[in-house]
């Protein structure tokens, strides 16, 4: 959901491809969400659970698409270009697209309230705000990426700091001594290693995956990894839910080894795929990875139009509702963003 300039790269359609996949899963995401905490515990909770569940990867993937591009190494990327370009565009879009979806609440006033609503934004506008911290960061992470040990020693801290032992921490609550975890996360806080926290995890992910292609076996073990945890999430979610007596997302929340292991899964697979399109085919390709920001940005206000009008993923059983409402919430979304790019000014910095 970025610039798709890619400089000195040759345009790789695998890349446009995973992201047209990453869209289309985000709005499955979104639509399956819809009145999923008022389902529980019900059948109809467990078919939005595990559709959730099994597109878990597209904002990670998103990341990853990213990291491949702004770190790779033939990449040549200055501060002007970072600050001038790249991040003023995401800065803008945050601040036009959240005034577009607060418009009749921050026009009511007072005026630090307004500016309150504009600074928080809609809450799917978070991956604008956290991309834009990975922007700032671009420079220090292609230093670390400079070199692939380098590289592997950060993914390494980053996993295991940000998304494996907050998960233990959390699963040993539900099942060890509550004192003794306490005390655990007491010492693990106060290491505060916060390098190699978050998101940055995904993006040198991306890079290195991209840059340092895996041997077919190695592949095949990240595959089955990455089927074994999406069936992890399902299973557990379920089952811990009904056991605390309400909806969890501790399997599957995006910094979560789970999370981690069925997203580089699937950017592996979309990497390694062998693409060969006709020259029709491939400019649909490029153009809907172009749209795919703009999609990312107008969809939540198709659903919402929907919502406004009584339609939602509820209006027939979720194994209906869900891909049909996607269906239209796309197709909506990429003709608003389509007519959209047509105006240069809002091509440029907004979309």
């Amino acid at each position: 959901m970025t610039s798709n300039n890619n400089n000195d790269l040759s345009r790789d359609l695998t890349l446009d491809l995973l992201r047209i996949a990453a869209i289309v899963a985000v709005v499955v995401l979104h639509v399956s969400n819809q009145h999923c905490r008022e389902a529980f515990p019900g059948s109809q909770w467990t078919v939005r659970m595990v559709s959730d569940a099994i597109v878990r990867w597209c904002v990670p993937v998103f990341i990853m698409i990213s990291g491949a591009l702004f770190l790779h190494p033939l990449r040549q990327i200055s501060f002007r270009h970072l600050y001038g370009k790249n991040l003023l565009r995401v800065v803008v879009a945050f601040f036009v697209w959240s005034y577009i979806y607060s418009f009749t609440r921050i026009n009511a006033g007072p005026w630090h309230k307004s500016v309150s609503l504009l600074l928080s934004g809609p809450s799917h506008l978070w991956y604008l705000k956290m991309i834009a911290g990975l922007y700032i960061a671009v420079p220090l992470l292609r230093a670390i990426t400079s070199n692939r040990t380098t590289s592997r020693y950060f993914l390494i801290v980053a996993a295991t700091f940000t998304f494996i032992v907050p998960f233990i921490i959390t699963i040993c609550k539900q099942h060890c001594n509550s004192d003794v975890v306490s005390a655990v996360q007491q010492f693990f806080n106060a290491l505060n290693i916060k390098i190699a926290a978050g998101y940055s995890c995904y993006f040198v992910l991306g890079h290195y995956l991209y840059t340092y292609r895996l041997g077919s076996l190695q592949q095949r073990i990240i595959y089955a990894f990455g089927v074994t945890t999406l069936l992890v999430i399902i299973i557990d979610t379920i089952v811990y839910s009904h056991r605390v007596g309400k909806p969890i997302n501790w399997f599957i929340n995006y910094l979560t080894p789970t999370v981690l292991a069925l997203s580089a899964a699937v950017f592996i697979w979309g990497i390694t795929r062998k693409v060969q399109l006709g020259n029709s085919l491939t400019r649909c390709v490029i153009q809907g990875s172009k749209l795919s920001f703009g999609i990312y940005l107008v969809h939540q206000l198709v659903l919402r139009t929907f919502l406004q009008n009584g339609i939602s993923s509820s209006t027939f059983h979720p194994l209906l509702g869900i891909p049909l409402l996607t269906i239209a919430t796309i197709c909506i979304s990429a003709l608003v963003a389509l007519a959209l790019s047509k105006i240069p000014w809002v091509n440029r910095y907004i979309l």
